[in-house]
């Protein structure tokens, strides 16, 4: 499974469904934020489904009040590099695009 990077890292785009009108972040891992712990926990045989190395660098962007939560919830779900993009979408397109 291939996903957008920022730098080494695996971009998940957590904005709901109606920010991403936006624009998108060209092969960004998406999740609704409302399914992050369910789409993050490890299985029962403690395998991890979505990112399956449980150290990549994972880059959440959202919406600016949420973006720390949900960074969060991926770590409590065994993550262990996990961070935000300060600025959201906006922050990061005008980084990649020059």
């Amino acid at each position: 499974m291939s996903h957008s990077r920022e730098g080494n890292a695996v971009v998940v785009d957590a904005r709901p469904q109606v920010m991403r009108h936006q624009g998108s972040l060209p092969g960004a891992l998406v999740v609704d934020p409302t399914e992050v712990p369910t789409r993050f926990a490890p299985t029962p045989s403690g395998t991890f489904p979505v990112i399956r190395d449980r150290d990549t660098e994972i880059a959440v962007v959202s919406v600016r009040s949420e973006a720390p939560r949900i960074a969060e919830q991926i770590a409590e779900c065994g993550y262990t590099n996990v961070r935000y993009v300060d600025g959201g979408y906006r922050a990061l397109r005008s980084r990649t695009n020059g």
